[in-house]
């Protein structure tokens, strides 16, 4: 589900567009989502942002609906760029997420288990710090331990 060409390194200032594009497209290539998946992110991204205030640092998670994904699998972007993301409890205002992980879930999938596996490592701002230092194989690693979908 986690690969190291999945797990991306933004070191450049990008924009949202183009980062969830760059995941997206790394998503399609290795099979796991459909044509169509960038612009169901995209378009879910706009009408239900996926930034996330943790308090001490932020998070996104942004995914689309079951018809635009072959099988479950994520992409993984360490965010030293400061590519924002609009909050999904306040959308008008934004967070610039240490961690962004592209979901594409199946319908064999719970996306709940799948997004509650998720905060274990994503939810202290020191495990966030250690995955941003972290290499992109030890991340796969950590995220493929970490990562229930049941």
């Amino acid at each position: 589900m986690f690969s190291v060409n999945r797990i991306f390194t933004i070191n450049r200032p990008i924009s949202r567009t183009d980062l969830l594009t760059q995941m997206a497209k790394s998503l399609h290539e290795d099979g796991f989502v459909k044509e169509s998946f960038l612009q169901g992110v995209l378009d879910r991204e706009a009408e239900y942002p996926t930034g996330i205030d943790m308090e001490t640092h932020s998070i996104a998670i942004p995914h689309t609906e079951f018809e635009h994904v072959n099988k479950t699998g994520f992409a993984v972007a360490i965010n030293h760029a400061g590519v924002e993301f609009h909050r999904s409890d306040e959308p008008d205002s934004v967070v610039k997420p240490t961690v962004v992980v592209l979901m594409a879930i199946d319908p064999s999938c719970e996306k709940v288990a799948v997004i509650q596996s998720l905060f274990a490592p994503l939810s202290d701002i020191e495990q966030g710090n250690k995955i941003a230092r972290k290499s992109p194989p030890e991340n796969a690693k950590l995220f493929t331990e970490a990562i229930s979908t049941r």
